[in-house]
């Protein structure tokens, strides 16, 4: 798992890796399940209604099943939680479990913003990034425009990975 010790890893300033003119990042805490599964919940829920499998519920509890805050980093501008993501790492690869905006902070390029700050991660650890979209999701075309290729089409899901060694990151 990615940990605020293991972005001292990163080439670059740190504090420019976690401070950002208009926003920041910082670790979750368990205590914000209940705000990050609503912002998950809003960001999600016609992604989910598109692919015919929104069960708020059941996706709460899939959410509060899997929620580790030691992975998780919200996104943060004038004291509101923007959105957050989630960067497991694995032995061969980072896994962007999750990558959600409320809805009111989508379109503003903060997530490219996160994309190339994992990809500074990335490209220091020489590692690739993975994740998975839902077939009918907006992200696809997201994903793809930010260098993921689409290496695995699944019924339930599309599988990307960017690679190191096929990009150079910009700053």
């Amino acid at each position: 798992m990615m940990n605020q010790n293991e972005l001292e890893s990163c080439n670059g300033d740190q504090q420019a890796l976690l401070e950002h003119p208009t926003w920041h990042i910082e670790p979750a805490a368990a205590a914000d399940f209940d705000l990050l599964a609503d912002l998950r919940y809003l960001a999600m829920k016609d992604n989910m209604e598109a692919n015919g499998m929104f069960d708020h519920e059941l996706y709460r509890q899939y959410f509060k099943d899997s929620f580790d805050p030691t992975s998780t980093w919200k996104i943060i501008e004038n004291e509101d939680v923007l959105g957050f993501y989630v960067l497991w790492d694995k032995q061969d690869h980072l896994y962007l479990e999750r990558l959600y905006f409320h809805p009111n902070a989508q379109g503003r390029g903060i997530g490219a913003e996160i994309l190339t700050l994992l990809k500074q991660q990335a490209t220091a650890q020489t590692k690739p990034i993975r994740l998975d979209v839902l077939p009918k999701s907006r992200a696809n075309p997201f994903y793809l425009r930010h260098g993921f290729e689409l290496v695995e089409e699944r019924e339930e899901e599309k599988v990307y990975e960017w690679r190191v060694e096929s990009h150079k990151v910009s700053a």
